[in-house]
């Protein structure tokens, strides 16, 4: 599956400013069963970010012009086994 669309393209600009390994968009967005209000589920992968700067990247997503919300998991090894069980199936790479 291919998603394109300006958000999607805004995200990966954002993403080129960071050291982030990987992207995946999962949730209805990924599925192809996102509405209109439908927000954007980000799974990053980044180890080498420090707080700061995953703080900086969330602030840069927001200057995204668009309505819909972003909404950022950082992929560590405190996440939810059958949340990155979800991610892994059903997401679709969008950076990396």
């Amino acid at each position: 599956m291919k998603v394109k669309d300006y958000v999607i393209e805004q995200i990966i600009k954002v993403a080129n400013k960071y050291k982030i390994d990987k992207i995946i968009l999962f949730g209805s967005r990924a599925k192809g069963e996102n509405t209109n209000t439908s927000d954007y589920d980000l799974a990053v992968f980044c180890h080498q970010l420090s707080p700061t700067e995953k703080a900086l990247f969330c602030c840069d997503l927001e200057e995204i012009n668009t309505l819909k919300k972003i909404d950022v998991v950082f992929i560590d090894d405190n996440i939810d086994e059958k949340l990155m069980e979800n991610i892994l199936t059903e997401g679709v790479v969008i950076y990396g």
